[in-house]
């Protein structure tokens, strides 16, 4: 790659870490204008539905490998197609089981421009819940079942892990 193309790869890089701060602090500035509307539980509750909506459009990327059942694949999607070359989310495989597979990121450019704009931990908690529900949308979406067992917006948390098994 000549200097010229690394520098486009490095622009296009911290475009694309604009937009996802851009679209955190979108969430952000909605749930405000959400809770005083009609209060926190309905702004989650909204909120969340509109971004599991989301969520299940992206799921057909999965769907193939979902219905075989080969959640190899499951991972090697998530890792591959992961934003940045996995630049923002840090995407990795933490577990393969006969009837499972446990995802992990270990960054989020959500997050990062939620701390930087001087939100609480409360605060990040709660909006991280909500941006989770395109996970939830994707797997689920794909015909598999999701659970997450950690995010990185809760207080004390070093990643998210995502526990994707297959629907029995």
């Amino acid at each position: 790659m000549d200097a010229q193309e690394s520098a486009a790869l490095q622009q296009a890089r911290a475009e694309t870490r604009a937009a996802f701060a851009n679209r955190a602090l979108v969430y952000l500035h909605l749930y405000e204008t959400l809770v005083r509307k009609m209060g926190a539980e309905q702004a989650r509750t909204a909120m969340r539905t509109a971004i599991y909506l989301r969520g299940r459009e992206v799921a057909e990327k999965y769907r193939a490998a979902a219905e075989s059942g080969d959640l190899e694949a499951v991972g090697r999607i998530f890792c591959e197609d992961s934003a940045c070359d996995g630049e923002l989310f840090e995407p990795g495989v933490e577990e393969v089981g006969q009837d499972h597979i446990v995802l992990r990121m270990t960054a989020c450019p959500l997050l990062e421009a939620w701390r930087e704009h001087g939100l609480s931990e409360d605060e990040i908690d709660t909006l991280c819940g909500i941006a989770s529900a395109v996970d939830e949308g994707t797997f689920e979406g794909a015909g598999l079942d999701i659970e997450i067992t950690e995010r990185l917006g809760q207080p004390g948390a070093d990643r998210c892990l995502l526990r994707i098994a297959l629907r029995s």
